[in-house]
């Protein structure tokens, strides 16, 4: 710990913390996380429903499989469901990092703030559609949930800030190349299996930000 003597010496606060953190990544981080402890402690019964709501399923044993609200709602909802606690907190440590910088670029108005969830579910649905065609290819059954679809396209979104579609590409370039390795091992990392599919689908997604961009400051 580093003691000041002067006041004058205090460190700036970072940019992201000047005028508070963004209310809409407080919110989204809270809405997730109340819906996730939820899910963990609802009996089999409502959990099972939640799932049926809102998990991304694949592949021959679920083409039947009951939807209660509609085919499409797991392409969004599927965020906020996780499978274990860590799952979560690491999910919700990147979105709390990242989302206010990509929240910045958009403006702190509430135009940004609706813009902003818009850009988020639209990279959910990239990561949502991926794993639902790696699922037909594969012809495997499978779940996924989580929030790392959407968040792997704040990635994108932050490299343009920062340098354009230059920058876009380089700062996605690792997260590719994690992700073809997760690939080849199958997804499975020993505590828990990823969904490799869903983080490209999210990222690739997530290359639409200039559009959102050009939105929010017209």
């Amino acid at each position: 710990m580093q003691v000041y003597s002067d006041p004058n010496q205090l460190p700036q606060r970072p940019p992201i913390f000047r005028k508070g953190f963004p209310t809409v990544i407080l919110l989204l981080t809270g809405a997730i996380v109340v819906v996730s402890l939820v899910q963990f402690n609802v009996s089999d019964q409502l959990e099972d429903w939640m799932y049926a709501v809102a998990a991304i399923a694949g592949g021959p044993a679920f083409e039947n499989a009951p939807r209660p609200w509609g085919a499409f709602a797991p392409y969004v909802l599927h965020t906020f469901l996780h499978g274990v606690s860590f799952h979560l907190m690491m999910n919700m440590a990147m979105l709390i990092a990242l989302g206010p910088i990509v929240v910045q670029g958009m403006g702190r108005a509430n135009k940004g703030a609706i813009l902003f969830l818009a850009f988020f579910f639209v990279c959910a649905i990239g990561g949502a559609a991926a794993q639902m065609l790696w699922y037909a290819l594969d012809a495997q059954n499978g779940i996924t949930i989580g929030a790392s679809s959407a968040i792997s396209g704040l990635l994108p979104a932050i490299g343009f800030l920062r340098n354009g579609w230059r920058g876009a590409a380089s700062i996605s370039v690792p997260w590719i190349l994690i992700n073809i390795v997760l690939a080849f091992l199958g997804g499975d990392i020993g505590i828990m299996r990823v969904a490799w599919a869903a983080h490209l689908g999210g990222l690739a997604a997530g290359f639409s930000y200039p559009i959102f961009l050009r939105l929010a400051r017209t």
